[in-house]
């Protein structure tokens, strides 16, 4: 039996993560009315008509409830681009109790998580040009550590708990990036604009479409812009965004459709990531963002909707890929087996191995039935919490007619 610890859970085809930058206790007016108006808030409007959450859950979220979103947070006030500029609001993440409490209730929302981006996202200067990102700031590594912790303890102070994951602001790390994630104990992170080799250099080593250990954490990379448009979103026609797109098509025969199905037929990651408001402290329009967006995002996750896929948060993803990297399937006898490892699992693995014929059951080896393996085309497959150096059977239940 060519029995293994499938790449992915439930044997999908692709993970699929969600990934929203900047969700911060912020609005910026943009207009003169005296309500809030769809764009200008950053989550601090939490509930509200027309707030980012609002918005995004009634366009995208109810439409396709599967979805998974991991919010990357910035801990403290966040700097503006210049510094004569300011936003409308803006405090910490502790900083008024209505934030508070729309962060508690994101962290116990089921289909979300809450991760790390920075304290202050970095140090305004004169101009835009000479903004720095926040672990471009950092003289030493003991600065970087020492921010970075104390961004986590508020964090922590309002939530309960530590944020395992996280991503660099402006995906600058700095001197000292790496060697501060590590030692900052994070569990997972998102180092690079991976969706550079989309329509950049494809040699660069730095890009990735899966992942990978870097010092010891798991690298998250972010496969898909959501900016770059679908040609069928056509009422973004005259727009620089779906220009670059007509331009991408005739001259490389590039699509966002295409570059979805290449990750998915190659069951790497989908990692598409947005910003929660189209609006900064300039008069520019930071891309990409989920209020431009939406359209294209709605077309995505419908196609998405028609693959095997597995919608995760970042953290679920780092977890089945540690759990599944250091885990070792032994046969220990005919259709018998065991899982071995240096540590507990903190995932469902699932297995798998091929078979169209026959249905089958996963036992203990007291012959206690503990879950019935699917069929998904010509693979059996089964997920389970298992224990480890714990023995397991596979027991034939019946032929299928």
């Amino acid at each position: 039996m060519n029995l293994k610890i499938s790449k992915w859970k439930n044997a999908a085809q692709a993970p699929v993560v969600f990934v929203i930058d900047d969700l911060a206790n912020i609005y910026i007016k943009k207009t003169t009315s005296t309500t809030l108006q769809i764009g200008e808030d950053w989550g601090h409007s939490a509930h509200d008509k027309n707030s980012m959450w609002n918005f995004l859950n009634t366009n995208l979220l109810e439409k396709f409830p599967h979805i998974k979103s991991t919010f990357l947070l910035v801990t403290g006030q966040r700097t503006g681009m210049t510094k004569d500029a300011s936003y409308t609001y803006n405090q910490a993440m502790d900083g008024d109790e209505k934030f508070i409490k729309f962060l508690q209730y994101l962290q116990k929302h089921p289909n979300v998580e809450l991760a790390y981006h920075g304290t202050t996202h970095g140090k305004a200067g004169e101009t835009v040009q000479d903004f720095l990102q926040e672990w471009e700031t950092f003289n030493t590594l003991e600065e970087a550590v020492n921010t970075t912790k104390q961004g986590k303890k508020l964090f922590k102070s309002v939530l309960g708990k530590e944020p395992q994951g996280g991503k660099y602001c402006g995906y600058k790390e700095g001197k000292y990036g790496k060697d501060s994630i590590e030692k900052s104990g994070f569990k997972w992170w998102s180092y690079h604009e991976d969706n550079h080799i989309w329509d950049k250099n494809s040699t660069d080593p730095r890009y990735k479409y899966d992942l990978e250990f870097i010092q010891g954490v798991v690298n998250i990379p972010t496969t898909v812009d959501a900016s770059n448009l679908s040609l069928k979103v056509i009422n973004k026609l005259f727009t620089r965004k779906y220009l670059k797109s007509i331009y991408l098509y005739l001259k490389e025969k590039k699509t966002v459709e295409r570059h979805i199905d290449s990750l998915y037929y190659n069951s790497e990651v989908i990692s598409i990531y947005e910003h929660t408001s189209p609006y900064m402290t300039t008069e520019q329009i930071q891309y990409p963002n989920i209020i431009t967006d939406i359209e294209n995002l709605n077309l995505i996750f419908s196609l998405l909707s028609k693959k095997d896929i597995w919608y995760a948060t970042c953290d679920e993803l780092a977890d089945y890929f540690i759990d599944r990297e250091k885990t070792a399937l032994i046969i220990t006898g005919e259709k018998q087996f065991k899982l071995t490892a240096n540590k507990n699992l903190n995932s469902e693995l699932t297995l798998t191995f091929h078979n169209h014929n026959n249905t089958y059951a996963l036992h203990d080896n007291d012959d206690n039935f503990l879950a019935e393996f699917k069929s998904k085309k010509e693979v059996c497959y089964v997920t389970y919490p298992f224990k480890i150096d714990y023995n397991y059977k596979i027991i034939e239940v019946k032929s299928r007619s």
